[in-house]
Formats: C-alpha cells, structure tokens, sequence
C-alpha cells in the first residue's frame, strides 16, 4: 500500500488525526524538507518539493542542508531552472551543483564529495533513478497531501497533520507535477 493509500484509508475511516508514522516510513525516511523556499546555485535554481522525503543517503544532512536537498531533488527528477528556463541537468551537473553549494558554504568536505560524486563513481544510482518513472519516485519521496502536514523540524518524524485548509481531500492523495 502506497503512502497516499495509507493517508486516505485513515481519513476514510475516520482516524484523527493521523500520525506521520501510519503513513511514512520514518525510520526510513528520516528528511522531510518543510519549506517552499528554493534553491540557487549560480544561475541554476532547484524546486524542491514541499514535503519532499529523504532517506539521508546522499550525505550528512547537517554538513550542508542546501546542497544536501539539490541533490536529492536533482536525482529524483533531473529539472532545474538555469536563468529562468527549465532544462534537464545531467548526472555530471547535478554532482558539481553539491560541490559548487558546499564551496559556496565554506564546507570542503561537501566540496571535495561533490567532485568525486561527478567523476561518476555512482553511476549506477543516477541510472537507475533514469529507469524509474519519474511522477512514481517522487509521488514515493513526497509526503502525501504535504499541505495537510506542518514540519516543525528537518526530521519526518516531528510532521503535524493540521487538517484539510490548504488540502483538497475530494481527490487521491497523489502528488501532482508540473
């Protein structure tokens, strides 16, 4: 059963209100990004979604949270928007947006990751990240109906359901993407 699924059988029957933990797995995806806020690096700027989940595999969270979230988001759907038109980034660009994000915070670590993560060492997640349909992953990594959800903290487990005002509970709880 889906994460949406499982929110919309609670809802249906009446279970209120409902804990992140009957819809998420948040042992495993421990990240939720809490923000409408964006993400520049240079003349590139990434969305990321609200309620968007990570597992943490990427890095440290806490070493850099803004190029942490790029790349994630980055890997899950390859869009960014580069001085104002959307274009597709590639495995390459998307690895040097982490390392430019860490450089750009004075963090070597982030920096010097990033380089090596685009020297291609990890082709094979970005691969088959490129297998997968793209509304699926990130429907999987987005907390269902998101603006039903208030994030207090970076940690998924902490999410508060504050009800329907702002969600539309007549439909799915899918993700839409445009």
């Amino acid at each position: 059963m889906t994460s949406s699924e499982k929110l919309d059988y609670l809802l249906a029957t009446q279970d209120f209100p409902p804990r992140i933990s009957q819809v998420v797995d948040v042992e495993q995806y421990k990240y939720v990004w809490g923000s409408n806020q964006k993400i520049r690096c240079g003349d590139w700027v990434i969305e990321i979604f609200y309620g968007m989940l990570s597992d943490g595999s990427s890095c440290v969270p806490d070493r850099v949270p803004s190029a942490w979230w790029a790349h994630d988001r980055l890997y899950l759907s390859p869009w960014g928007y580069y001085k104002g038109v959307r274009k597709r980034v590639s495995k390459r660009q998307a690895d040097m947006i982490y390392a430019k994000l860490g450089l750009n915070r004075v963090n070597p670590w982030v920096f010097i990751e990033g380089l090596l993560l685009a020297t291609g060492i990890n082709r094979r997640v970005w691969k088959n990240y490129r297998k997968q349909d793209e509304a699926k992953l990130i429907e999987a990594h987005t907390v269902p109906r998101p603006l039903c959800w208030q994030f207090p903290t970076q940690y998924t487990r902490d999410a508060v359901w504050i009800g329907p005002d702002g969600c539309d509970l007549s439909t799915p709880a899918d993700v839409r993407i445009s």
